[in-house]
This record gives structure tokens, sequence and C-alpha cells, in this order.
């Protein structure tokens, strides 16, 4: 795995008296740049996933008034499946993108090792896949319109983002157990 190489400056950092250390050594600013990266990718997470809620609150609202004016349905037991479909999603949806964003944060700020939340990102992985096959397959039918396409950019970015995300996890977890040998003495 490629890494940055620093260069050594004429100037030193610590010049003047100070109780800490700099650690500005290799593993340490790599153990910042990613744990700074897995918070953020968890952040877009958490936000990707309010944006599918909004997106498909939308969705649903244009749904009820179709089947509304087709079908001639009551408005209150219109009203009240679509509310129930809604709540039935946002529970799934954004519950998975929370223990996502909670548990990247956690592992960032103190370097708690779970592995829940790397599952979790793995199963919207697959979801995102599963959309970006299903988009390939209206495409191929002709069938794609302009909100698939909004669709399928929206999932691009939610699998580029999980996709970092888990990479910044193991990159940390990784960088972390070198500092931990290093400290100790010890090699991996």
């Amino acid at each position: 795995m490629l890494r940055k190489e620093y260069k050594q400056h004429d100037y030193l950092i610590n010049t003047y008296g100070s109780f800490t250390e700099a650690r500005n050594d290799r593993n340490h600013v790599d153990e910042r740049r990613y744990s700074g990266m897995l918070k953020m990718t968890a952040g877009g997470t958490l936000i990707m996933g309010i944006w599918s809620l909004i997106k498909s609150f939308m969705g649903m609202l244009d749904d009820m008034r179709s089947d509304f004016i087709a079908d001639q349905v009551p408005v209150l037991i219109a009203i009240f499946g679509s509310v129930l479909v809604f709540a039935f999603f946002f529970i799934i949806g954004i519950s998975f993108r929370f223990m996502v964003w909670r548990g990247a944060c956690r592992e960032a700020a103190g370097g708690k090792k779970r592995n829940g939340y790397i599952v979790c990102a793995i199963i919207i992985l697959a979801y995102d896949v599963y959309a970006f096959a299903y988009f390939i397959y209206k495409v191929i039918r002709r069938e794609a319109d302009a909100q698939d396409v909004l669709k399928f950019v929206f999932d691009a970015t939610s699998f580029a983002i999980l996709c970092e995300l888990i990479s910044s996890a193991f990159r940390l977890r990784k960088v972390r157990n070198e500092l931990k040998a290093s400290e100790s003495g010890g090699e991996l």
C-alpha cells in the first residue's frame, strides 16, 4: 500500500519547550489522517441516509397521489398505509446508517474496535451493488428515466463513501497496531 513520504524540513516544529512530544512521525500523522477520514465518511454516510429518507418520502407522496387519482382509494387509508411503509423504511434505512456513523465515530475518537458497523456498511454496499445492477438492467431494457439516473448517482456516491469508510477503518486499525507494537518495542 502506498504511503505518503514526508520530508524533513530545515525548521523544527518544537523549538520551544513543551510538556508533550510533537508526534509528527509517519505513523502518528497517518493515524490522525485516517481517523479524520473515518469521521468524515461516517458523517457522509449519515447524511446520505437522511437524503435517502427524504427521497423515499417524496417518492411515497408521488405514489400516493397517483394511486389516489387512479384508484379513488379513500385518502385516510392511503395516508395510513403510506405512513406505515415510510416508517418501516425509515427504521431500517436510518438504523443501519446510524449504526455505521456511531461505530465509526467511536473508533475514530477512542480506538474502540467494533466490527458491527463494518458489517452494516457492507450490507449497505451490497444494496448499492444491487441498485447498480438494477439500473444497468433498466438501461439495457431502455426503461431508465431521469429519476433512475439520479438514483444511480446517489447510489454511486453512497458506494464511494462507504468504500472509503471501510478502507479508512482498516488502515486506521493497521496504523494503531503498528503504534502499539512500536511503543511496546515488539514487532507485529
